[in-house]
């Protein structure tokens, strides 16, 4: 995972009868870690994901993680969804967020890192709209996440996805401001603030990887 920050020219507004030129930042869509038996445990309130060669293939502390697959087998416990790397060994995460513990014995289990792109809107209400460009051997989901005003919805398990662009071609996402805006202060990567901005999640497709993402917006006037 890597936090991508576009950078301010593109913070510009789209100003009727008007022209701006697109900036866009680039990212690699990696698939991690496919077809694995994950075992989820909490010992002393510790979370922790284990399978052979874990954390050898995902091993940068504060990593995000996107888990799919993990339903056990009674079909009552299921720990999809986003988790953040707390520390890792050879063959185990632990994680901030909480995990149930079950032992999963398919090896249908999925762990993807995310790439985020960071999006400095200068407004906090009205609409932005997001540029994503493929190139042809990717088809990437994306998720834009939730902020902390009144008007974001609760995310719960897996994420909401907003679109898959397929193939080779150039996409346009429009998204209202307000129920993506973050509220945390927290350096995400340099100096770059997460209050305030808009978080673009980059989820990689099932059976392919390395393929090329450019991501741009603008503010609409």
């Amino acid at each position: 995972m890597a936090y991508k920050d576009i950078i301010e020219t593109s913070n510009t507004d789209l100003i009727l009868d008007g022209m701006k030129q697109l900036a866009v930042v680039s990212a690699t869509a990696n698939k991690t870690f496919t077809g694995v038996a994950l075992v989820f445990s909490a010992p002393a309130g510790v979370y922790t994901i284990t399978a052979t060669g874990l954390g050898t293939a995902i091993n940068a502390i504060g990593d995000q993680i996107i888990i799919k697959g993990s339903v056990d087998t009674t079909g009552l416990i299921n720990n999809d969804g986003i988790y953040t790397v707390v520390t890792t060994a050879a063959n185990v995460l632990t994680v901030a967020e909480l995990v149930t513990p079950a032992a999963s014995v398919s090896t249908a289990n999925t762990v993807d890192e995310i790439d985020t792109f960071v999006l400095h809107p200068t407004r906090r209400t009205g609409q932005i709209c997001v540029f994503v460009i493929n190139s042809a051997a990717n088809n990437p989901t994306i998720s834009f996440k939730p902020g902390g005003y009144w008007a974001a919805k609760i995310e719960k398990g897996l994420p909401k996805i907003q679109g898959t662009p397929l193939g080779a071609t150039s996409n346009l996402f429009q998204v209202e401001t307000a129920p993506y805006l973050q509220t945390e202060e927290k350096i995400l990567t340099g100096t770059v603030q997460q209050k305030g901005s808009i978080l673009m999640r980059m989820i990689p497709a099932a059976s392919t990887s390395g393929a090329t993402v450019k991501v741009g917006f603008i503010q609409l006037a």
